[in-house]
């Protein structure tokens, strides 16, 4: 299991979680596009994500999730 910060704070909070089965980005604090970088940054491609979850309606969670959703269709 991999479990890597991306972003945490008032601008927003961002996890990515990889198990042997799943590659999950737990909330999306960041804007589409940054999240995609900083995934990049840790060698992870966002494409190749299985879901999204959010755990609450904050803006500081949830920022970049339909823009990344639509990308990424899931």
């Amino acid at each position: 299991m991999r479990l890597s910060l991306l972003a945490s704070g008032s601008k927003g909070n961002s996890l990515f979680l990889e198990t042997d089965s799943c590659r999950l980005l737990i909330d999306a604090g960041l804007s589409g596009r940054e999240t995609i970088a900083r995934l990049a940054s840790i060698g992870v491609d966002a494409e190749t994500l299985d879901g999204i979850l959010i755990t609450h309606e904050h803006t500081d969670h949830v920022r970049g999730v339909g823009a990344l959703a639509r990308r990424l269709k899931i």
